[in-house]
């Protein structure tokens, strides 16, 4: 696995000492708007809106491809003025950096996040509150696990897609940070895939200027 920061992020960062990364996991802003009160299911379409907020449906059963294209045309859906694009592997990395700074070894403890081996109290997709027990995998809403530095879901509960690519001939799409049905996959590790929509990959976005 191997990869360089794309050229218009690096200029961004050289000009403005920094970028965004989503607080939360892409979440399903048109299944959210329609009923509040469901998760994302294998017949879901790829095409629905995209939101970054708390509690939100995980836009997971999404491919890379249309993660990408999601994620690069949100700036003009939600008239941003900054550009968005699906999270690389070196933003992700950037990121674990500068939260270890505040928390020690976050990227590969499996303390935090929604994992088997973690126990915590959540709001589910309804809005009531439930405990996910040890070893119990269950997919929770955005922004329900691992604040760390403002930013949450970042170990476990879905696998994110990133814009690296592997070397492998049948799984070339590299995703981030494990899932709600993994107990040894903390906010660091890596994983690839094939370019298909599956129930526990999803996806960040990251926004710069």
């Amino acid at each position: 696995y191997t990869e360089t920061m794309p050229t218009d992020e690096q200029t961004s960062v050289n000009t403005n000492k920094g970028y965004y990364i989503g607080r939360f996991e892409a979440g399903d802003s048109t299944i959210q708007t329609a009923s509040g009160s469901s998760l994302r299911t294998g017949g879901t379409s790829q095409e629905n809106a995209v939101a970054i907020k708390k509690g939100y449906a995980p836009y997971n059963y999404i491919s890379k491809t249309n993660s990408q294209k999601l994620a690069e045309s949100m700036d003009t859906v939600q008239g941003y003025s900054a550009t968005t694009k699906l999270c690389s592997s070196y933003a992700w990395d950037t990121a674990i950096n500068f939260i270890q700074n505040k928390i020690s070894d976050y990227g590969n403890n499996l303390q935090y996040g929604n994992n088997l081996r973690t126990v915590f109290t959540y709001k589910d997709i309804t809005g009531n509150t439930q405990t996910k027990g040890y070893n119990e995998s269950v997919l929770v809403p955005t922004g329900q696990t691992s604040p760390a530095c403002n930013i949450y879901d970042i170990g476990g509960n879905i696998w994110e897609w990133t814009t690296e690519t592997s070397s492998k001939s049948d799984c070339t799409n590299v995703c981030r940070g494990g899932s709600y049905n993994f107990s040894n996959y903390p906010a660091g590790m890596r994983d690839s895939d094939p370019d298909v929509a599956i129930t526990n990959v999803g996806f960040r976005v990251t926004l710069f200027l």
